[in-house]
């Protein structure tokens, strides 16, 4: 299996990001990490927006630890955010494209020779390329590959299609377009798709039907896991020593944090006593200013905000909680919830049918239009005791049936395995 290549890219970029541990990346990070142990033959790239080219990186083994290290050089900023494959017209961008791209890779090789990255080049020809990242920066791998005449292999593996659900013809907007271009071309080239959930299988097959995205390959489901490793960092002396609910990443919107500040005012006014509510996960300005609303002065207090916190720190979160809540309206799949299972929490989940994949029988649901159910959930979790210490024997009495991250990546490897060759 020498020719098989997994895709870090999405590591790299991010390293010189505020969050290189957001949710994409960390299933880069984690998938790859767990093949290098799996798969001893396997080989790792990333892609150069300053040369449209593949560069080999080599993982090792840390001797004192046993973690895999993918030494991937950090701290190379890399201009990406500049499309090169645009799926609308613009006659003035398009007229200054070329320039501003030529710009572009000037700046980028640029600081990849300060950078002085002592990478050797990939040779593409012939090998079967894994990509677990964003379609826009599977895309132009893929066209820089294919204007350079190489024949290869090309299984991704796709997250979601989000943006799809709020597309409308007579509507467009540049993201959902250039999303839905960036999927077609992933899609088009593909040999073989990789979905994270049934659900985002079936939602990828009705798109396809539907004529939004074109024919499909063979789509493999290959489910994410419960898995939260610990971390390397010392332990947080702040947590919580009240009870206290979590969410982690939620935000106005798709993700309904809205829904969680309802059930808390819903709570007040029924006189039930308040728990803390922790909102872990990247600082929001949106999420600041929803809360300045006079309907939330009566519960603001009790809300507080762990900014991007570190894996130790988000685990202890977890350890620490009544219970996590994961109000969102879609997912993909839906990786705090599983995390707090696997950190022995209750997960209280929205009826998005993704989250019956990742908690099954495990979970508390509610309509995630109704804050109602959420609050009544929260009442009996306070009030219920047997409830709760039922609840979590059923949660440990299940752990050894939560996937891990190995579990992923011996998955992805028999799909690249059990791929045919196709020449180009």
């Amino acid at each position: 299996m020498a020719n098989v290549v997994y895709d870090l890219t999405e590591v790299f970029v991010a390293s010189t990001g505020k969050y290189p541990y957001y949710g994409i990346v960390r299933v880069v990070e984690e998938i790859g990490r767990e093949l290098h142990l799996a798969d001893p033959d396997l080989r790792f790239a990333i892609f150069s927006h300053a040369h449209d080219t593949f560069y080999e990186v080599h993982p090792s083994i840390d001797a004192e630890s046993g973690r895999v290290e993918l030494n991937i050089p950090k701290g190379v900023r890399q201009i990406h955010h500049l499309r090169k494959t645009f799926y609308s017209r613009n006659r003035v961008r398009d007229a200054l494209l070329p320039l501003a791209q030529m710009l572009i890779r000037g700046i980028n090789r640029s600081r990849w020779r300060r950078a002085k990255l002592s990478l050797e080049e990939l040779d593409m020809n012939g090998k079967t390329l894994v990509s677990t990242g964003r379609p826009k920066h599977m895309v132009a791998a893929l066209n820089a590959l294919d204007n350079a005449g190489v024949s290869y292999e090309f299984i991704p593996l796709l997250h979601d299609m989000f943006p799809l659900h709020d597309f409308s013809p007579q509507n467009p907007k540049p993201f959902p377009l250039n999303f839905i271009g960036d999927n077609r071309r992933v899609i088009s080239r593909a040999s073989r798709i990789i979905a994270i959930s049934r659900f985002t299988k079936a939602d990828i097959e009705s798109f396809s039907r539907d004529g939004i995205l074109p024919p499909l390959p063979e789509v493999v489901t290959v489910p994410l896991c419960h898995e939260s490793r610990d971390g390397t960092e010392p332990a947080a002396d702040d947590i919580p020593d009240t009870p206290y609910l979590l969410t982690v990443g939620a935000t106005i919107g798709r993700k309904n944090l809205e829904a969680v500040f309802e059930a808390m005012c819903l709570l007040e006014d029924s006189g039930a006593p308040l728990p803390r509510l922790v909102l872990a996960g990247a600082p929001r300005k949106h999420v600041r200013d929803y809360l300045k609303k006079d309907r939330y002065d009566r519960i603001r207090a009790f809300i507080d905000m762990v900014p991007s916190p570190n894996q130790t720190k988000l685990n202890q979160l977890y350890r620490n909680a009544m219970a996590l809540v994961l109000p969102s309206r879609i997912e993909g799949w839906g990786l705090p919830a599983g995390e707090a299972l696997w950190n022995g929490t209750p997960a209280i989940c929205s009826t998005a049918p993704v989250l019956y994949e990742v908690c099954g029988e495990l979970g508390l649901y509610f309509d995630p239009n109704k804050p109602g159910e959420l609050a009544e959930i929260i009442a009996r979790l306070q009030n219920d005791r047997q409830f709760v210490e039922d609840l979590r024997a059923r949660i440990a009495a299940a752990a050894a049936s939560l996937r891990t991250w190995g579990d992923v990546a011996r998955d992805v490897k028999r799909v690249y395995e059990g791929c045919p060759s196709r020449k180009k």
